[in-house]
């Protein structure tokens, strides 16, 4: 079992008026917290007596629908300064407020965490367990989203909320919402979560690929890229989906077999491929040409979504993964900054994408018909 990863996040709050922590601020906050983490490995159970739920603390009756499979393996902790309280009633209404926020300025559908700890030492539901929260954009859906709250800002969390978040996370992992399996914590700066989004975050951490081996491909040799690669070309294979990770492993060693076998390629046909559980697989990875749109494939990077995608499109798990390689292939430099976005029909005589993919590439950053 993949082990979860820990990500913690200082989080700024400038559409409220406070910018970043400066680096002396972040780096108090993070050795502040190394105590709380460093025996990670060695949680025994505790319980979360102090539990506000979402009525005591007074929740807006609105709420996120899109359900959470457990145990995760990723846990992601973010701090939210700017709204000291040290008591229930003055927490629970800055935790009103960052509902708030997060649903009428953020267009969000509920408060971003799945729970959050105040400086009062109180754990607050935010849309607990079993719903995805919208804290991290590449892993609300395979993730746990904590929030630190209350803290006076350029002090690290009161004991008592360290204490808290330890209690939680252990009850996470005994009460199987958070898997047994982990290893110890990897800290990083996230985005500014709060403030009007960019077009563009290059803050954010590269997605896991699947390599090769773990869907079993056959050793190929075929020629080189010459990166980075210009364009971005959005594909579908016009065949069937998936949905589960062993289907979608069988699915791309087929389409594999397809090139090679019957159409008399070098490899599989693309650079990554895209499933409906919201993973990509490394196709031909990034420093080898694909196979799928004579003229570019020298200059191109070829991501193409397993399915047809004709009528309905993809989940928003796959899309969401899709996004998170394109934004990662330009921050390592596989990409052009000034990159162009296509869809496969507008360098090709093909339906591919499928009217439905394509009217949502055509949304995203870069895209050029």
């Amino acid at each position: 079992m993949m082990p979860w990863l820990l990500v913690f996040s200082a989080l700024g709050l400038q559409a409220w008026g406070d910018s970043f922590w400066n680096k002396t601020q972040e780096k108090q906050l993070s050795e502040g917290l190394q105590y709380l983490f460093g025996n990670i490995s060695q949680l025994t159970e505790k319980d979360v007596s102090a539990m506000v739920s979402r009525k005591a603390w007074g929740a807006e009756a609105v709420g996120c629908s899109t359900q959470l499979t457990t145990p995760v393996n990723v846990l992601v902790i973010h701090h939210v300064p700017g709204l000291e309280c040290h008591d229930q009633r003055v927490c629970s209404q800055r935790l009103r407020e960052l509902q708030s926020h997060h649903v009428h300025n953020n267009s969000g559908c509920d408060v971003a965490y799945n729970f959050l700890v105040g400086d009062d030492g109180r754990v607050y539901e935010g849309v607990g367990w079993s719903i995805q929260g919208v804290h991290t954009q590449g892993y609300n859906n395979i993730s746990l989203g904590f929030a630190f709250f209350g803290t006076k800002k350029g002090y690290s969390p009161s004991p008592a909320a360290q204490l808290a978040m330890e209690n939680l996370i252990s009850y996470a992992v005994q009460k199987g919402h958070l898997s047994s399996s982990y290893v110890q914590p990897l800290l990083v700066k996230g985005e500014n979560c709060l403030a009007p989004r960019q077009k563009e975050s290059l803050k954010k951490a590269c997605p896991s690929i699947v390599p090769r081996s773990a869907w079993g491909a056959r050793e190929t040799h075929c020629p080189r890229m010459t990166l980075p690669a210009k364009y971005g070309i959005i594909i579908h294979t016009a065949g069937r989906t998936c949905n589960i990770s062993e289907e979608c492993r069988l699915l791309v060693r087929d389409i594999q077999s397809l090139y090679i076998d019957r159409l008399k390629s070098c490899d599989i046909g693309y650079n990554f491929l895209v499933g409906q559980d919201g993973a990509i697989y490394e196709g031909v990875g990034w420093n080898v040409q694909g196979f799928s749109t004579p003229g570019y494939d020298d200059i191109a990077l070829g991501i193409t979504f397993m399915g047809t995608f004709t009528g309905t499109p993809p989940n928003a798990a796959a899309l969401e993964a899709a996004q998170d390689l394109i934004q990662c292939a330009m921050v390592k430099g596989y990409l052009t900054p000034n990159y162009l976005l296509v869809a496969h029909s507008d360098v090709a005589r093909t339906l591919s994408p499928g009217q439905a993919l394509y009217n949502i590439v055509s949304t995203w950053p870069h895209f050029k018909h």
